[in-house]
C-alpha cells in the first residue's frame, strides 16, 4: 500500500488493476449486455450496450470521487481520513453479510440506452466500487493528479468487461457460468481491507492541514 501511495505510475498501474478487476464482476453489466445480444442475435448489440452500462459505471463511481475528493481538499486531512477509512470498514461489512444480493433491475432485458445507463449508475454507485479510489484520493498533492488515475481505471474496466462480454457470448454462457465466481464476496473482503489498512494509517497521522485547488 505504502508503493501505491508514493509512486504516481503504481497508482495509475493500480487504478488500472483495480478497474479490470471490478469489470470481471457480473454484477456490472457485461452479463447483461451479452444477454441483449444472444436476444436479439447480433453481436454489435454487445458494444452498443457496453458502451452505455460503462458510461453508467464511469458516472456512479465519479459521484462517489467527486464526494470524497471535495472532503480531501476541503477540510483537515486527518478527519476525512478517519471518516473515509471507518466508512469503508462499515460498508465492507455491510456488503460482507450481504454480499450474496446486490442490485437488481426489474424492466427485463428490452430496454433502452438510456435505461442500460441509469441502471449501470444505480449499481456501481450501491457496489462502492468509488470507495476504492479513498487511497489515491488522501494521497493526492493536487486536484489533477486524479484525473488520469480516474480514466485508466474506466479503461481498464471497459476492457474487462468487453473481453468476458465477447467470451461469454462466443462460447455460451451455458458453458462459460460454472466458471464465474462470487466476486460479491471477494469485494466485501476487498473493501474491508482497504478500510482497515487506512484506518491503521489514519492512526500514524497527527493532522493535516486543509488544501484548496
Amino acid at each position: 500500500m505504502a508503493d501505491i501511495l508514493l509512486s504516481h505510475d503504481s497508482q495509475l498501474i493500480a487504478a488500472t488493476l483495480l478497474g479490470a478487476f471490478h469489470g470481471l464482476n457480473p454484477a456490472m453489466g457485461w452479463l447483461f449486455a451479452v444477454f441483449l445480444a444472444v436476444q436479439r442475435n447480433n453481436v454489435r448489440v454487445l458494444f452498443f450496450a457496453i458502451f452505455p452500462i460503462a458510461l453508467g459505471q464511469m458516472l456512479g463511481d465519479g459521484v462517489v470521487i467527486i464526494l470524497q475528493t471535495a472532503a480531501r481538499f476541503h477540510f483537515p486531512l486527518h478527519t476525512v481520513h478517519l471518516f473515509i477509512s471507518t466508512f469503508i470498514i462499515l460498508y465492507g461489512l455491510y456488503r460482507l453479510f450481504r454480499y450474496y444480493r446486490h442490485f437488481k433491475w426489474s424492466g427485463g432485458l428490452k430496454v433502452g440506452y438510456g435505461q442500460l445507463i441509469l441502471w449501470s449508475f444505480l449499481a456501481s454507485s450501491t457496489h462502492g466500487s468509488g470507495l476504492l479510489f479513498a487511497p489515491f484520493i488522501l494521497s493526492a498533492e493536487r486536484l489533477t493528479d486524479l484525473i488520469p488515475i480516474w480514466v485508466v481505471h474506466e479503461l481498464g474496466m471497459l476492457t474487462s468487461m468487453s473481453l468476458l462480454a465477447l467470451l461469454g457470448y462466443y462460447a455460451g454462457m451455458a458453458k462459460f457460468r460454472k466458471y464465474i465466481i462470487n466476486f460479491e464476496l471477494i469485494w466485501a473482503v476487498l473493501l474491508l481491507t482497504v478500510g482497515l489498512i487506512l484506518l491503521i494509517m489514519s492512526g500514524d497521522m497527527s493532522g493535516g492541514s486543509v488544501h484548496h485547488h
